[in-house]
């Protein structure tokens, strides 16, 4: 059988049909156009959009470094785009390469974007102010809104700046007050002679995935991560990384910029503006919520100071890393002073290194001073610590409401272990809930120390108050002083009501040391420790009013 397939057509065949279709007006035209697009395309000029300016095409050289600086000084030109602001309405930087700056400044609605963290801005030398602020920098009223800082580096090249000058207060990377719907989001902040961030006077403020890294610590740094003052509502920050040479995350609500004056009336220090910027504010500070922080190697972590202003509904939890002197200090700082309402802290797991970074107060996980009404402690964890720092000390300053510390782990694998209890209690606390503990020490040769202990030992306040010299004095008007501290030598502690309940502990010689002062109440419930551990012990200065519920097996 034969097959027949299709004939081939020849080349003036197939030339002929296409010379037919090509003469069709229609579609010739179609075709045309499909031809030369994309060339038109590629031949056009960029789109001009006034809002959104890219920093290399508005004449940026890009010729410096994030990490070592260098290059050509293009503040001039970026002031210049960032001044458009307030006309246009809005306006979008985008940094596409590194820029060296001596300090910029920011409107409402402006919006700053770098490409990655090879992008940023680097402060020239010995600028001496921040390497942004906002525009309209004022203690009350918020003139600056809708700011957003959207990834890259930001280097405060912190070797060759001054700590302070009496223009511009803190030399500081980002130094913003009275700012209001602000957005931090993937940001990294190096080498800032102070603080990474100055935040006072603010509403809706929002920090997320934020890398704060020093590479140069100079003396006297108060290199802060970020620090807070107030007044303020609103503060969320979520996973914030690094190291800070100071307080990672500070709640310094009122700071040393507000003092008493002789009259007894708390303000604005005269002296202390010089410091802190005329521009700083001072006031209550409510709703904050901090969730994840991640301290590498941090001379401390958290700083919470109230003297006369309100801190109320603070939250933070998850915080984590190596630290070498202070957890989280909860204090007033000099003076009768604190005004908390309900704090919490939930998820802490700081572990100490050495070499200690100061020396003029000894070490702790948590410090907590002054007046609050509401403090809760979360699963607190202590593993493997490198020496008898306290867990919680509650200062003799300290008048608490109710104190909750629930969930408290510690394990301890040295051999020789100190009498210092794990929390020492020297303050007034009306009462002192500690509950779900866990204390393991599988290798220590003998029991030491307690769970809770009160004592008179002064010995670190007054070494404090000796390391502050003049802190005793009664201050003049626009001085800081402690005229009170004194008394603090020789008061004792005073706790209406202890409940202990549900402690599993080895290694530990007391459950309760009690040396001083008055326990009203004393609630103890299901205790699991060994027979070398005794439950309560008190000395002939102490006094317990009344005992319950003792339980222990």
């Amino acid at each position: 059988m034969k097959i027949l397939y299709p004939m081939k057509p020849t080349l003036p065949v197939a030339f002929l049909f296409l010379k037919t279709v090509w003469q069709s007006v229609s579609l010739r035209s179609a075709l045309t156009a499909l031809l030369i697009a994309p060339l038109a395309a590629l031949n056009a000029a960029p789109s001009t959009n006034a809002h959104i300016v890219i920093a290399s095409e508005a004449g940026a050289k890009l010729d410096s470094d994030v990490n070592k600086g260098g290059g050509t000084d293009d503040t001039a030109l970026i002031q210049s785009i960032l001044d458009r602001a307030p006309k246009l309405g809005s306006l979008k930087l985008v940094v596409d390469g590194p820029i060296l700056v001596s300090g910029v400044k920011v409107h409402s609605n402006t919006t700053i974007e770098c490409l990655n963290r090879a992008c940023g801005l680097y402060l020239a030398d010995n600028c001496n102010r921040p390497l942004i602020a906002n525009a309209t920098p004022q203690p009350e009223g918020r003139a600056d809104h809708n700011l957003s800082f959207l990834g890259g580096t930001y280097n405060g090249n912190a070797e060759h700046q001054q700590h302070t000058t009496p223009e511009h207060g803190w030399t500081t990377a980002f130094a913003l007050h009275g700012v209001e719907q602000v957005l931090f989001r993937d940001v990294s902040i190096t080498n800032s002679r102070t603080f990474a961030v100055y935040l006072t006077n603010w509403r809706r403020v929002v920090f997320e995935n934020i890398y704060i890294n020093l590479d140069h610590i100079p003396k006297q740094s108060n290199q802060d991560g970020i620090h807070v003052q107030g007044p303020g509502e609103f503060l969320s920050i979520r996973n914030v990384q690094g190291r800070a040479w100071d307080d990672m995350i500070a709640l310094n609500i009122d700071d040393l910029l507000g003092d008493w004056d002789s009259d007894g009336k708390f303000g604005r220090d005269a002296a202390s503006t010089k410091r802190f910027g005329s521009a700083s504010g001072i006031g209550p500070v409510s709703d904050v919520d901090i969730d994840g922080v991640q301290a590498d190697d941090c001379a401390q972590v958290i700083r919470i100071l109230s003297r006369a202003s309100r801190l109320d509904r603070v939250s933070i939890r998850n915080v984590k890393g190596t630290y070498r002197d202070f957890g989280v200090w909860i204090t007033p700082y000099l003076r009768e002073g604190g005004n908390i309402g309900r704090l919490e802290f939930e998820n802490i797991d700081l572990r100490p290194v050495t070499p200690r970074a100061y020396d003029y107060v000894p070490p702790f996980l948590f410090w907590i001073a002054g007046k609050m009404e509401h403090v809760t402690l979360k699963n607190i964890s202590s593993h493997v610590p490198i020496d008898d720092r306290p867990l919680v000390w509650i200062q003799p300053d300290a008048k608490i409401g109710r104190l909750r510390i629930d969930g408290l782990n510690v394990y301890d694998p040295r051999e020789q272990i100190g009498s210092t209890p794990l929390i020492r209690a020297d303050g007034r606390i009306a009462l002192l809930q500690v509950r779900d503990v866990v204390v393991q020490r599988p290798q220590a040769t003998s029991h030491a120390g307690s769970l809770i202990g009160t004592s008179m030992n002064r010995s670190a306040l007054k070494s404090f108050m000796d390391a502050r010299a003049g802190i005793v004095t009664p201050p003049g008007k626009g001085r800081r002083g402690w005229p009170e501290g004194k008394g603090y030598l020789s008061s004792q502690p005073q706790i209406e009501r202890l409940q202990i309940d549900h402690v599993v502990a080895e290694g530990l010689e007391f459950i309760l040391d009690h040396q001083a002062g008055i326990i009203a109440s004393l609630d103890l419930c299901e205790l699991s420790i060994s027979d070398t551990t005794k439950a309560v012990h008190q000395t002939g200065q102490a006094n317990i009013t009344k005992t319950k519920g003792t339980s222990v097996k």
